[in-house]
């Protein structure tokens, strides 16, 4: 019993520090279910994914892959692109979910992803909620790709350009499912704001 008090003390205020120091919180390689992995993601997104980049893959040209620390249940790969360019120093995150020549069983992965990311959201250190919302682009065995985009609804500067991309694609072997998470603006804002 006071083990397990003394392991929750320290951790307890291993985690206090961090917030006190504005360091990103501790987030665990075994984030469990989508949900949180999805959390963990956008709470290191103004990090430029620094705390969840693991060993480089691969480096080539303007970007650098890197094993991704956080992983969803199901991922046949996880990965972190870093752009090097000028103009571009961000980070994106990539889940790929399912791979299958059938169009039908990528679509229904495609379309049961969705309804699980609809439920994701992000906590704020004010406990507040942000859930991701966007709009649903049913599949269609006829267009090469199909995106699905959600958003964090919050006046958060950090999260403005956040978007969850879903999207499935056609390829030579079959169809992939994948989720991104990327800056980019919102197409309503596209040729808006100066670059």
């Amino acid at each position: 019993m006071k083990s397990a008090l003394l392991l929750s003390f320290v951790t307890t205020a291993f985690l206090s520090s961090r917030a006190q120091t504005g360091q990103a919180p501790f987030r665990s390689a075994a984030v469990p279910g989508l949900p949180g992995v999805i959390e963990a993601v956008l709470h290191d997104f103004p990090e430029n994914l620094r705390h969840l980049t693991g060993e480089l893959l691969t480096a080539q040209g303007g970007s650098e892959n890197y094993s991704s620390t956080v992983m969803p249940p199901g991922a046949e790969s996880c990965t972190i692109t870093r752009f090097l360019s000028t103009g571009d120093t961000t980070a994106a995150w990539q889940a790929r979910m399912y791979s299958s020549e059938d169009f039908e069983k990528a679509s229904t992965a495609y379309r049961d992803l969705y309804r699980q990311l609809q439920s994701c959201y992000l906590l704020l250190p004010d406990s507040s909620m942000i859930p991701l919302k966007g709009r649903w682009e049913p599949a269609r065995q006829d267009m090469s790709f199909t995106t699905s985009t959600l958003r964090l609804n919050t006046g958060d500067e950090r999260y403005r350009e956040v978007a969850i991309d879903l999207e499935l694609l056609s390829q030579v072997t079959g169809w992939v499912v994948n989720i991104n998470i990327v800056s980019k603006r919102p197409d309503d804002e596209i040729g808006i704001r100066a670059q």
